[in-house]
């Protein structure tokens, strides 16, 4: 049996930030350049799209199943599926060519989002990765990041990866000065363990192996705590960019993918490349830490 199972949901430009709501039995994800969230049910299959005026880069789980946090452009607020948002904060970017990229909610309920120029391909390292509280005051953890991305409360801190480096690392949550981005010593380097592409989004399991998406290079990672590679599946899309455990027990991994569009080239030999992957990898998540806003 192929660990492959099928694809669901539209054709994304960018999918991203997939959640899974064990709450409700849905999952949630968006598409950057389409501009758009969208919401599917493992009971009925369908989906529920919402359009939004800005590019939303990663959301949150909230304790209401019906409220979101919501990262888009330069501000973070609380999406509500009515289709309202209250936003919250505006971060002083100072970069018109930065936006709000992948982001998390820890184990100690911060919600951690970083940026990145666009486009990529500059290799700018001019983006910051913030660590958000529920009181909504923030401060900078990462600065002089390239693409923030692989965002995931790991035991050993918050796990993260700049893609133009092509390496993921651990941040001490104890830090209070910012860590200065390609410093320190390094979880895992793709080129050094033969992989292709670079680091993407990311996931834990039960077993506290972290799953990375390989964008550009067709492949999921699967790294114990020490960084090792333990397993590699290779992709029938070139782009992968973030998985997520899901479904009623946390079996199946959902991975979101590039399809195309816009900025993104469109490849005629990916038919199912932008919508979700659902894969069997026979590993056991964990449930999505949720951010409880204070005011």
């Amino acid at each position: 049996m192929s660990i492959i199972q099928r694809a669901i949901g539209p054709r994304c430009v960018l999918g991203e930030s997939p959640l899974w709501d064990d709450r409700t039995d849905h999952l949630l994800w968006v598409d950057i350049d389409g501009k758009q969230v969208h919401r599917w049910s493992w009971d009925t299959e369908q989906v529920i799209s919402l359009t939004l005026e800005d590019r939303p880069g990663s959301i949150a789980l909230t304790p209401d199943p019906n409220t979101l946090v919501l990262a888009s452009e330069h501000r973070i607020g609380l999406l509500h599926l009515d289709g309202s948002i209250d936003w919250k904060i505006t971060l002083p970017i100072p970069h018109a060519s930065v936006r709000l990229n992948d982001g998390r909610v820890s184990t100690a309920g911060d919600f951690w989002v970083g940026s990145m120029h666009v486009p990529a391909k500059d290799r700018l390292f001019i983006s910051t990765i913030y660590r958000v509280h529920p009181d909504w005051t923030w401060e900078p953890a990462i600065i002089d990041v390239g693409v923030a991305n692989a965002l995931v409360s790991t035991p050993a801190g918050m796990h993260w990866a700049d893609t133009l480096h092509g390496t993921c690392w651990i941040f001490n949550e104890a830090s209070t000065a910012p860590t200065v981005s390609g410093t320190g010593e390094p979880h895992v380097t793709f080129a050094a363990v033969g992989l292709g592409g670079g680091p993407d989004g990311a996931c834990i399991d039960s077993q506290d192996h972290v799953w990375v998406a390989c964008v550009h290079g067709g492949a999921l990672a699967c790294f114990d705590a020490a960084g090792h590679l333990v397993e590699r599946i290779d992709l029938p899309v070139r782009r992968p960019t973030c998985p997520v455990f899901g479904g009623p027990d946390l079996r199946t991994l959902f991975l979101t993918t590039i399809g195309g569009g816009g900025n993104y080239p469109v490849f005629d030999d990916e038919p199912d490349a932008g919508r979700v992957l659902m894969l069997d990898v026979n590993r056991q998540g964990t449930p999505e830490h949720i951010f409880s806003p204070i005011g």
